[in-house]
């Protein structure tokens, strides 16, 4: 009888408790894994499909505002706005007359006259006090307005920001946009000081996200372009429009045709479509004749342009449109989710 070490059982134990214990902690991280949803339309109302384009969440609703990684959505029946988990379960009836999506745990939620905060519980954590919030909590502060006058509250609902502005956007980071009533845009941080030196909210985020760069774009005669910070020319004022930056990116128009910039005015994609988007995942869409394709961070249409309809790629699909009908597509130009639905454009997952 073979009674070498290799053969005894008690050997393969070890190994065996180890490959189980892997097993159960995979499948526990991939329970716990948010699955990936996308928003759909069929007959007119909205629903949830995952990633193999199967129906998850019925299309029941008059509309779903899909946030990013959201585990509460927005939803509307009959003109009224609630509130409903990935699974489609309600959290918080509909029965506001307005609403925002939840960030930083509170949704703004109004009802004829006024606005206020709820919990994810639906209870009313600051009053119903407040004529126009445009967009929410981030970042600890929220902007509010009374006559025409907006600022800045904290989550217990105290002012720490005055309402001196005529408009005032959210803080992404610890900086944000605000509109005076001479209708200049300026950055302050979360104490309300004003910046002026530009160089703090360098990589910072901003809901105006070039703001911090105006004084840096250049128009003259000859088109538009732009400045670094020493006032050099990195992009030559020679179109028509140029974006804002992204990923190092500036998309451009020159002669009613768009391309794309870098930072140093190096020309990564030649001016020669009829549109193009901000890089998303590496890819930028863009449209030529009427037909909607990719290129790649270098310049090289990788899908060529064959949609009638295509938008920038999340999770590795993108939402694209044929024959009147929406579907999605991978990196490799290939459908994954037949075009079965009705147009939703924005749609994505997450």
């Amino acid at each position: 009888m073979n009674s070498s070490p290799a053969a005894s059982p008690a050997r393969y134990l070890p190994f065996k408790m180890r490959l189980l214990t892997f097993i159960i902690l995979t499948l526990f991280f991939t329970a716990c894994k948010t699955t990936q949803l996308a928003v759909v339309k069929q007959n007119g109302k909205y629903g949830f499909i995952n990633r193999k384009g199967n129906i998850v969440v019925k299309p029941v609703w008059d509309f779903i505002l899909q946030g990013y990684d959201s585990k509460i959505m927005l939803v509307e029946k009959d003109s009224l706005f609630g509130f409903i988990n990935r699974k489609g379960e309600i959290i918080i009836e509909p029965k506001y007359q307005k609403a925002n999506s939840f960030s930083d745990g509170l949704a703004a939620v109004g009802n004829k006259e006024k606005w206020g905060f709820i919990n994810s519980k639906g209870d009313t954590v600051i009053p119903f006090q407040f004529d126009d919030i445009f967009d929410g909590f981030n970042n600890g502060l929220s902007d509010v307005t009374i006559k025409d006058s907006s600022g800045y509250i904290d989550k217990k609902g105290t002012v720490v920001i005055p309402l001196i502005y005529e408009t005032c956007y959210p803080f992404l980071s610890d900086f944000a946009n605000v509109m005076t009533f001479d209708l200049e845009t300026k950055i302050i941080d979360k104490q309300g000081e004003i910046v002026t030196d530009k160089s703090k909210v360098k990589g910072k985020r901003l809901w105006l996200t070039n703001a911090a760069d105006w004084s840096l774009k250049i128009e003259t005669p000859t088109g538009k372009g732009w400045l670094n910070k020493n006032l050099d020319t990195i992009v030559k004022p020679i179109y028509k429009s140029v974006g804002i930056f992204k990923q190092q990116r500036s998309i451009v128009n020159y002669k009613n045709k768009w391309g794309v910039v870098d930072d140093k005015g190096n020309t990564i994609v030649e001016p020669q479509f009829d549109e193009i988007w901000h890089y998303s995942e590496g890819l930028a869409n863009f449209k030529l004749n009427g037909k909607w394709g990719y290129v790649d961070r270098q310049g090289k249409i990788v899908i060529q342009p064959k949609f009638e309809y295509a938008s920038g790629f999340t999770k590795g699909f993108a939402y694209f449109e044929a024959n009147g009908k929406s579907g999605f597509i991978n990196k490799k130009g290939e459908i994954v989710i037949e075009p079965t639905f009705e147009k939703n454009r924005g749609s994505r997952f997450d």
